[in-house]
């Protein structure tokens, strides 16, 4: 059924060719445009004015928030390609400061080991007198040791029996009496 009502509207045909078949319909249309339009102006004018200038001047923060970060940014370029020229010169004056610095560690080393070998021949000297003087006394004991020997077989073999006899009681009395 409303297919069939819809089909009927659409079948009718217009009056006229530039206008609707009611003049009156036109005139009433007309004059209730005029009167929301006028009320659109007269109440709505002011708000969409606000949030119309409201958005020009988001827009326009919006624009001078770009153009200060567009202008620190070439500062910030400007600095960065100026320490960069200068980054050569920086570079040359750290790697001369290695050099003079490797130089003088160089220098340091080398003092340290003479001073280091110094060291080390003294001290052979000192162990070398040392030793020299230990040999001396262990050879001088030796020595001693072996005159000694040397001697009692002269002393045995010269002296009687109660002669020696004597002398080793008079040492183990001396040795007794140190004691």
């Amino acid at each position: 059924m409303m297919l069939s009502s819809i089909a009927m509207l659409a079948s009718e045909e217009p009056n006229s060719f530039w206008l609707v078949s009611d003049l009156n319909e036109v005139i009433w249309g007309t004059l209730s445009f005029l009167v929301v339009a006028y009320f659109l102006v007269k109440f709505g004018k002011a708000p969409t004015l606000k949030f119309l200038s409201g958005r020009i001047a988001g827009i326009k923060a919006t624009l001078d928030e770009a153009e200060q970060a567009r202008i620190a940014a070439e500062t910030d370029r400007d600095s960065i390609k100026a320490a960069l020229a200068d980054s050569d010169t920086e570079a040359a004056k750290i790697i001369e400061r290695a050099h003079a610095d490797a130089e003088q560690l160089g220098n340091d080393t080398t003092i340290r080991a003479a001073r280091d070998a110094q060291g080390v021949t003294e001290r052979a000297a000192a162990d070398l007198v040392s030793t020299r003087q230990q040999t001396e006394s262990d050879l001088a004991g030796e020595l001693s040791r072996l005159s000694l020997g040397a001697a009692e077989r002269v002393v045995e073999s010269s002296l009687d029996e109660a002669t020696q006899q004597r002398l080793i009681q008079s040492y183990i009395d001396q040795v007794g009496s140190q004691n």
